[in-house]
Order: structure tokens, then C-alpha cells, then sequence
């Protein structure tokens, strides 16, 4: 091989290796972007789960008046 091909192929690896590393932190933001959004997701399910639900389970006070009076 000449000298000239060599360092075309040098070249190419130093860029190829520049972008994996580029990939590879991209990778680690969007994996901790996605633990963030799971914690999220299972706190927001817990709140609405200790909610007393609309339907039952809740008390309702007889006496109480609606709002529109």
C-alpha cells in the first residue's frame, strides 16, 4: 500500500472513532433521560392510586350542597 492510501484509512478510522464516541454519549443521556421518565411514570402512579377515585371508594357527604346553589 502507499503512503497516501494509509493515511486515507487512518482517517476514516479516526473519524469513524469520533463518532462512535459521539454515540456512545448520546446513548447515556437518552438512558438517563428514560430512568428519569420510568421514576416519573411510577411516582405519578402511586399519587393517582392513593387517589380516592371519582366513581367509589371515596366519601361522599349527603348533606353537602352542589356548587351551582
Amino acid at each position: 500500500m502507499d503512503e497516501k492510501r494509509i493515511i486515507e484509512l487512518e482517517s476514516k478510522v479516526a473519524f469513524q472513532e469520533h463518532s462512535l464516541h459521539q454515540m456512545q454519549e448520546l446513548v447515556a443521556v437518552q438512558q438517563k433521560q428514560l430512568y428519569d421518565l420510568e421514576e416519573l411514570c411510577r411516582l405519578l402512579l402511586q399519587k393517582i392510586n392513593s387517589q380516592p377515585s371519582a366513581t367509589g371508594g371515596g366519601e361522599v357527604n349527603n348533606n353537602e350542597r352542589p356548587p351551582h346553589y
